[in-house]
């Protein structure tokens, strides 16, 4: 039994409102990243600052329950409230932190698509490796020749981009189990 039988056509409608209304929503706010940048930016730099005291200072408590005397179980919690504190303080630097976090990222992501395009190379799928090894690399020396200047404009597209096409292939998915939903009550049952 899937569990689509066990949960019932009530779960199944309910959870393609939800998702169509969510993907319109992280769609939404995708672009307004892409339309608002560096608002985009600040305010995920603060939300990352904010994360990180939080979970520092619940982290501090486990360690102040379970850890008093131990220098390593205090050392995480002092790092990320030192780090957060910092980012709020300062989210323009926060900003070009993450940036610069995510170009290594990229920089990393195009050296694995080369070398997955090596390994598949001759069979098909290779060139999409290879692709995508490029791309990787053409963001990275794009971000990283304008760094810091340029960080709210690129980490906030960044964002906006990935927000948007998230929401996208949500609202899709939703339309998708909408259709799917009409074509099987249209059916006439034996």
């Amino acid at each position: 039994m899937t569990t689509e039988q066990k949960q019932g056509p009530d779960f199944i409608k309910a959870f393609e409102k939800s998702i169509l209304v969510i993907g319109g929503i992280i769609g939404a706010i995708g672009l307004f990243g892409i339309l608002a940048p560096h608002v985009m930016a600040v305010t995920m730099t603060v939300f990352l600052g904010l994360t990180m005291t939080a979970g520092g200072v619940f982290f501090g408590y486990y360690s102040y329950q379970y850890h008093t005397r131990s220098f390593l179980g205090w050392l995480k919690p002092i790092i990320l409230v030192t780090v957060g504190v910092m980012m709020l303080m300062s989210p323009q630097a926060g900003v070009a932190a993450v940036t610069l976090l995510i170009t290594m990222y990229l920089f990393m992501d195009s050296y694995a698509g080369f070398g997955l395009a090596h390994a598949r190379y001759p069979n098909p799928g290779w060139g999409w490796f290879l692709l995508n090894g490029i791309l990787s690399l053409f963001l990275a020396v794009l971000m990283l020749i304008g760094w810091p200047a340029t960080s709210p404009i690129f980490l906030g597209l960044y964002i906006g981009v990935s927000l948007l096409f998230d929401g996208i292939s949500l609202f899709m998915f939703g339309m998708k189990m909408k259709a799917d939903e009409e074509k099987m009550s249209g059916e006439v049952l034996p």
